[in-house]
């Protein structure tokens, strides 16, 4: 159920990926001060390309917890062309590009405890699934992943950590920009020798990015997309007190991203389901009740 207003976490990446004035590197093993497990990266690569790139979105809980749209509040042109000192050298027209694919991926830990942290148990993946085609707004356009096992979730966390771990220790800012000799975004959202995605993270088949293409995806939320992808949030461990404990290693839709040409990146959030309305519908009632009462009293 979706509870709390969009969170302000968007804004602590999104402001400084406005800037993205050149990507400092950091000395090697330090702490990306705009980096913290958990943080939910977009990322870009080119099939038999040379440069992957990673931009930090903020915490992905915030993400979980959102109810509404979180338009325009980045914009990554200047990673992704060159234009900005440092960035990946795509093209100006990347969007039309076939061999540019993108996704999104988080996780917090690998731990297999029970213990807590914003609600949430180790290893509870966020992933991305490629939308087939614009839909409803506020509904997933895509199949919800499965994962087979809890081994397999155990794998998906270590990976989508070590691509990760790139950004921890070889940026002070949200964004990197690195050879695919360095980079573990292609090395775990691999290609066939077709050019086409074979297992995200070792455990998500068929991938978990999406491709990009002449012509536009379409128009989501009033705002024109060149792709968009929706964001799956995956349980490994379901302990007492969990924010929306779902079913295990089963994929709960939460929100749609989509890009524009410009390089501007756009948050759809959920449409709340019939139960959640139905709740906030009985509140409004007993609030108009107690207050009925309180006035005769």
């Amino acid at each position: 159920m979706k509870i709390n207003v969009l969170k302000t976490a968007f804004n602590k990446a999104a402001l400084a990926a406005l800037a993205l004035a050149g990507f400092a590197a950091a000395p090697a093993g330090a702490q990306n001060p705009n980096y913290a497990p958990g943080d939910l990266l977009l990322f870009f690569q080119q099939y038999s390309g040379t440069q992957t790139v990673m931009v930090n979105l903020g915490a992905a809980t915030a993400y979980r917890d959102a109810t509404a749209n979180n338009l325009n509040f980045v914009n990554i042109s200047g990673a992704l062309t060159g234009a900005t000192p440092g960035g990946a050298a795509f093209g100006s027209t990347w969007y039309e590009d076939p061999t540019i694919f993108w996704g999104l991926a988080a996780v917090r830990s690998n731990s297999t405890s029970n213990t807590l942290t914003n609600g949430e148990a180790g290893r509870t993946i966020y992933i991305s699934a490629p939308r087939i085609g614009v839909g409803t707004t506020g509904e997933a356009s895509s199949a919800l992943w499965t994962v087979d096992s809890n081994g397999s979730m155990t794998t998906g966390s270590n990976n989508i950590i070590q691509m990760q771990n790139r950004l921890a220790t070889q940026s002070v800012t949200t964004t990197l920009i690195e050879g695919t000799g360095a980079s573990y975004v292609d090395d775990w959202n691999p290609f066939n020798i077709l050019g086409t995605p074979t297992d995200s993270f070792g455990i998500f088949p068929g991938g978990a990015v999406q491709a990009f293409g002449v012509g536009s995806f379409g128009t989501i939320a009033g705002e024109n997309a060149e792709g968009a992808l929706d964001l799956n949030r995956i349980l490994a461990a379901s302990p007492s007190g969990t924010v929306e404990p779902g079913t295990l290693r089963e994929g709960q839709y939460q929100g749609t991203f989509i890009i524009s040409d410009a390089g501007s990146v756009s948050y759809i959030a959920p449409v709340p389901e019939p139960s959640t309305f139905a709740l906030l519908g009985g509140s409004i009632v007993f609030g108009l009740i107690r207050r009925r009462r309180a006035q005769r009293d």
